[in-house]
């Protein structure tokens, strides 16, 4: 069975096995934590080079990616067969933000990235779709890739999430309250990354167990709020940061960072890649621009990483998105400012994301707010009580212990779009060309791709 015949069985199985009831929409997945989502690829990293990495929590990080469990003979064949090909001393995780599995797909099959779309064919790889988490958002994925754990359990639920510790709405990536005048942010006094998570992050538990870990990111990240909450005891975040100008820059440090690993030893590095989100919410997924970015980075890949390091079998690049995308339309966008009927039964402004809207509400205020929507909006959006989307699992798995903030920072009721639209607190101008955030096909689907350097 060819490559083509593996993937096409892979999506299909899993669109089955994660479709949400109708009422979300036609196209909307559920997130798996179980085996098949982002904090599993993570959880793969520690189970391939360390099994026996410190857990440093009570609390136990989820299950390593596990194909097997969509119960395609065809597929657990082709993955077993992969694993064995050789020993994996190296690993890097590539996560290209906002390059989700339909948009790579259709990139490849129309020849914008003839690169990937060599390197998913070869037998030195295996490909398939996966999901995000949920909200899809990058603060929230970007935190289960570093972590494993799922957001119900490390706690970051949005960009821009109620703190009940400061009584505040804060903006996770500007670490300042989202409705700052100044772009000021907090002091440590007041609000720490390097305390922030409740989980131990992946960096810390393989350097314990004596891999070499490191980061490649862009220079600027060093340092900021993201990458303190998500490093923080690390080397990794500190001493171990590469800073790259641009992406190829980046891989090419990336490429002497590997060609210094020899096989006495075992490495892993984080390799992040910010620029084709930008440009998929300036310009829109599948723009010219967003071709443009993913083509020059599909070049610079093969140049850089894939062609040098061809001979070298235990080596593997698992590629990956933090969510995908879909186009935003000016005319189906649902402005909380325009109803104040509504927002004034909120005892804090409505945080979240565009496609996922977490209500906090006053008092006795929850009758009123779902008869309101339903009335206004209903035809295109959901609003789902908290407790219902826990039991769904959109969050996390059911069965395991929450975080102690998450209750707090989802609210009370949660606006999901059933359709096509997106909702923001209040006009503004630009507007973005593409969103994600949501459970839409086009945002919760990922790829995963494990590749080997080997020719």
């Amino acid at each position: 069975m060819g490559m083509g015949e593996r993937v096409a069985i892979a999506e299909k199985t899993l669109l089955a096995r994660q479709q949400l009831p109708e009422i979300f929409g036609s196209e909307a997945l559920r997130p798996s934590y179980d085996g098949l989502g982002l904090a599993n690829i993570a959880a793969l990293i520690t189970h391939w080079l360390c099994p026996d990495a410190p857990t440093l929590s009570e609390q136990p990080a989820l299950p390593p990616f596990n194909p097997n469990l969509l119960a395609a003979n065809a597929i657990a064949q082709a993955w077993e067969t992969w694993q064995r090909q050789a020993p994996i001393n190296h690993i890097v995780l590539l996560v290209v933000d906002a390059l989700g599995y339909d948009q790579l797909q259709s990139l490849m099959n129309e020849g914008d990235a003839p690169g990937l779309a060599t390197a998913c064919a070869g037998t030195q790889a295996f490909f398939m779709p996966a999901t995000s988490v949920f909200p899809s958002t990058t603060v929230t994925a970007l935190t289960s890739a570093a972590t494993a754990y799922a957001p119900a359990q490390h706690g970051v639920m949005c960009t821009n999430v109620y703190l009940r510790e400061l009584g505040s709405v804060v903006n996770l990536i500007h670490w300042r309250p989202s409705t700052a005048p100044t772009p000021t942010p907090y002091p440590d006094s007041q609000l720490n990354p390097d305390t922030f998570l409740s989980v131990p992050n992946l960096y810390l538990r393989m350097e314990k167990a004596g891999v070499d870990v490191g980061i490649v990111n862009l220079r600027q990240f060093k340092g900021s709020s993201i990458s303190r909450f998500t490093s923080v005891g690390s080397e990794a975040g500190t001493s171990g940061y590469t800073g790259y100008l641009t992406p190829a820059d980046g891989f090419a440090q990336l490429r002497d960072r590997l060609q210094r690993q020899t096989n006495n030893g075992k490495s892993f590095t984080y390799f992040y890649v910010p620029h084709v989100d930008t440009a998929a919410h300036r310009y829109g997924p599948l723009s010219s621009s967003y071709r443009a970015e993913v083509a020059a980075l599909d070049f610079s890949l093969k140049r850089e990483l894939l062609d040098p390091l061809a001979d070298r079998s235990d080596i593997v690049l698992l590629l990956v998105a933090d969510h995908g995308q879909r186009p935003a339309y000016p005319d189906k966008i649902l402005w909380l400012n325009q109803h104040p009927n509504l927002t004034r039964l909120l005892f804090v402004p409505s945080t979240g994301e565009s496609q996922c809207r977490f209500f906090h509400l006053r008092q006795g205020a929850e009758a009123a707010v779902l008869e309101y929507v339903q009335q206004h909006c209903g035809e295109h959006f959901l609003l789902l009580p908290k407790a219902e989307a826990i039991a769904l699992g959109l969050f996390g798995l059911p069965n395991q212990p929450l975080a102690e903030e998450y209750c707090d920072r989802i609210g009370d009721l949660i606006l999901i779009p059933r359709t096509d639209w997106a909702c923001f607190p209040v006009e503004h101008s630009p507007i973005i060309a593409g969103v994600h955030g949501g459970l839409s096909r086009a945002e919760m689907l990922i790829p995963f791709l494990a590749y080997r350097f080997a020719k």
